[in-house]
């Protein structure tokens, strides 16, 4: 998984994955399914979530808990890089978006399961910017998803 969020974030930081019971101790568990730690370079992802990215194309996964996954693990990744964007929610949630697809098939995923998996993440996306709109950026144009031929 590290691997796949250097691609991301340029190399910088690491990816952890507590057990269920660190990351119920864990102050950022109150705050959502991850956080980054920018001072240190490091981004804490729940149980849930590392389940998900590591169980991409694994069938006793369910398809939403992979894309969470994969969304949230690109969407860390791009809040540990160091670029002019890091702090602001909403552009880290696009470039998420933007390389789902990628990052999913990087993950082991079949290209049709990274595309049936990208409904999941629009699904995700929308939910999460209706609730919080930091996570809302105007000026981002995502890739529609279509039905398979």
């Amino acid at each position: 998984m590290n691997e796949v969020a250097a691609v991301y974030s340029l190399g910088v930081g690491e990816i952890r994955c507590p057990s269920p019971e660190e990351w119920n101790a864990d102050f950022g568990s109150a705050f959502g399914y991850a956080y980054t730690n920018m001072a240190a370079d490091y981004a804490v992802l729940s149980p849930l979530v590392c389940a998900g990215a590591l169980g991409v194309g694994e069938s006793d996964v369910p398809d939403w808990q992979e894309a969470l996954g994969v969304l949230v693990l690109v969407h860390e990744s791009f809040h540990l890089r160091h670029w002019r964007w890091r702090r602001d929610e909403g552009k880290v949630e696009c470039q998420a978006m933007v390389y789902f697809k990628d990052a999913t098939l990087m993950l082991g995923a079949t290209r049709e399961h990274a595309h049936n998996l990208y409904a999941y993440a629009i699904a995700l996306h929308a939910y999460k910017t209706a609730v919080f709109p930091q996570y809302h950026d105007r000026s981002c144009r995502l890739a529609p998803w279509e039905p398979p031929q």
